[in-house]
Formats: structure tokens, C-alpha cells, sequence
């Protein structure tokens, strides 16, 4: 599960994406650097469908909302789909087919649970390299934003310590692949949600400050503190 990422470095992470898709995208003016990225939280993702123009940055709210909770005056918020399973899931198989799109990322964060502690950790590729997220988005309805889901898959080496999932990471060519409005062929699809190859990616412990979702800033990304200094906070 991927429910907190990092987007300090926006320009970075598009100007990687603009590489794969070989066509300029611009960082829109509203964007700012993010050290903790939440859900309900509205970021830049770079989006294809019937209502997106292909390679298009677009403001969307994260917490997909499957059409079937528009109605509804609590509606069900998804950070994430299983990859494996969301191609046939009623909420997420008509995006799976016609709505993939990019979440411009330069890192994530996971908690180790250690007794009664939670211990976050951030993961980054290595040299800080910039990538995406591979993700399926779902179109507004009147007052409601477009709204986006992360695909998850099974660890690799790196993130086994620390938990049983990982987000879908994209680099290079893979994120052309992704982005798209029609089904991918199963072979392929099933090649892109393959775990990240552990060699590429870092990770690290951090402070405790991360855990709450209301806090920004760089010291989201500032070491752990001495256990004796500071009490846990709720993850929240």
C-alpha cells in the first residue's frame, strides 16, 4: 500500500516523463515542491483517455472514486489498485483499459512495524532519479474533482523489510508504455506492474514527522530522532 510520496523536484519528475513521451510538458503555476504528498491532496498527473488529451497535465485529486460512490454523500476514497487483480475489478477495469495515466513521483514513504512503533522510511531511486507512478484515473461529476488510484505490486528485496507492497514504479520507455486510452495486451500489461528491480532503489529511515499528514516541508525528509526524545506520532 502507497498512501504518502514525495514531489519536491516537479520539474525533474516531468521533464523525465517529457523524455519518454518525446513532446514537451510544462509544470502548471499552482504546483508546489511536496514532501508529503496525502490522500484528498490535489497533484499533478499526466493523463490519457477519452476526456484527456495524451501526455496532458491535469490537476486531480488523490483518492480514486469509483463511479458507483459519486452518488453518495460519503463517497469511498481508493489511494490505491492492486495491479495484479485491477484489470478485472469492477471500480478500476474500465480505467485499467481506457484511462492509465502518470503520477509524477521522486520518491515514497513505508512504516515498519516494530512493537507498538510504526517507523516510517522513504524509498528513492538511486542519484534521486525522478519517475512515475503507473496510475488509473476516473473523470469528475459536477462538484467532484478527477480523481486517481496507484497501482501496487509485490515487493521487491528492498521493500520486503519494510512492507508487503510497493507502488508500481515506471522509468524510461516504461512510461510511454503505460500511458494510453486502450487495453494493453496482457503480456504487457502484465510486464509493466512487475516490482521495480531492487538494485535501483534506496532507502532510508526518517523522522517521525512524516506521520502526520499535515506536515510539510523538508523536514518530512530529516533523519530519524533519538527515541528518547520523541513520542510517536499517530499516522495520520
Amino acid at each position: 500500500m502507497c498512501v504518502r510520496y514525495v514531489l519536491h523536484k516537479t520539474d525533474a519528475a516531468l521533464a523525465a516523463i517529457a523524455q519518454a513521451l518525446s513532446r514537451p510538458l510544462a509544470t502548471p503555476d499552482w504546483v508546489q515542491p511536496r514532501f508529503n504528498v496525502a490522500l484528498t491532496q490535489v497533484v499533478p498527473v499526466v493523463a490519457a483517455g477519452p476526456a484527456a488529451a495524451a501526455g496532458e497535465v491535469r490537476g486531480m485529486m488523490w483518492g480514486y472514486v469509483p463511479f458507483y460512490e459519486r452518488g453518495k454523500p460519503r463517497r469511498r476514497l481508493l489511494p490505491n489498485a492492486k495491479a495484479e487483480t485491477a484489470a478485472a475489478s469492477p471500480a478500476f477495469r474500465q480505467a485499467a483499459a481506457h484511462r492509465r495515466c502518470l503520477v509524477p513521483a521522486n520518491g515514497f514513504y513505508e512504516w515498519q512495524t516494530v512493537g507498538r512503533e510504526k517507523r516510517p522510511h522513504v524509498f528513492m531511486l538511486r542519484d534521486e532519479e525522478p519517475f512515475a507512478f503507473a496510475g488509473l484515473w476516473e473523470p469528475g461529476a459536477e462538484q467532484q474533482p478527477e480523481t486517481f488510484a496507484i497501482l501496487t505490486t509485490g515487493p521487491n528485496d528492498v521493500v520486503r523489510p519494510v512492507h508487503h507492497r510497493m507502488p508500481v514504479i515506471l522509468t524510461g520507455t516504461a512510461m510511454g508504455r503505460w500511458l494510453g486510452d486502450q487495453p494493453l495486451p496482457a503480456p504487457e500489461y502484465a510486464a509493466l506492474i512487475r516490482p521495480l528491480d531492487a538494485a535501483r532503489l534506496t532507502v532510508r529511515p526518517v523522522s517521525r514527522f512524516v506521520s502526520n499528514s499535515r506536515h510539510e516541508g523538508p523536514q518530512c525528509l530529516a533523519p530519524p530522532e533519538p527515541a528518547a526524545d520523541t513520542p510517536e506520532l499517530p499516522l495520520g
